[in-house]
């Protein structure tokens, strides 16, 4: 009977401490949620203007005019490639981003164009993108260029697997290359 009236006592003890802390949180929450509001009303007045981040094609659309790549044509293969999605290959491959870069890939190029602040998704865009324009440097058409950035080198169409046929017939080439 002695150790059941302790551990009456303990459960009550506990569940009066659970209680009162819960109370004390609220009421910290009380407190941060009106500072907070304060604050925010603040804000407001001070900045009204709110900054607008760029959409993914406005970022794409900004780099392509810098590197003098068709934009139109960059959204078609960010299409193909991931939907626009910012994702890691699912098939085991180590291409990332909305233009599916590979790593090795993506690691020169962030060297050559001296970018900062690792795997992001601008970094990826910009290296999607410059990549295409040194392709299309080497290559001469766009049709060509898109072969070899999704399959490494150009082959033409005689060569050409189901998959690729797919993946380049998607694209109006005739946009592009006069």
């Amino acid at each position: 009977m002695k150790h059941l009236s302790k551990h009456i006592i303990l459960s009550t003890l506990v569940v009066i401490a659970l209680v009162a802390s819960s109370f004390v949180n609220r009421q910290n929450v009380k407190k941060n949620e009106s500072v907070v509001a304060a604050t925010a009303v603040e804000v407001k007045k001070e900045a009204p203007s709110v900054v607008k981040s760029k959409s993914v094609f406005e970022v794409a659309d900004s780099i392509c005019q810098e590197a003098g790549v068709p934009f139109e044509l960059v959204k078609e293969i960010g299409n193909n490639e991931s939907g626009w999605r910012y994702i890691s290959n699912t098939n085991g491959g180590s291409d990332h981003g909305d233009l599916q870069v590979i790593d090795a890939t993506f690691w020169y190029w962030y060297n050559k164009l001296e970018l900062e602040g690792g795997k992001t998704r601008r970094n990826y865009l910009k290296v999607g993108i410059y990549y295409l324009k040194s392709l299309h440097n080497k290559y001469g058409s766009w049709e060509k260029t898109r072969f070899a950035y999704g399959r490494g080198h150009w082959r033409g169409p005689e060569t050409w697997t189901k998959l690729e046929k797919k993946f380049m017939s998607k694209i109006d080439f005739s946009k592009y290359d006069s």
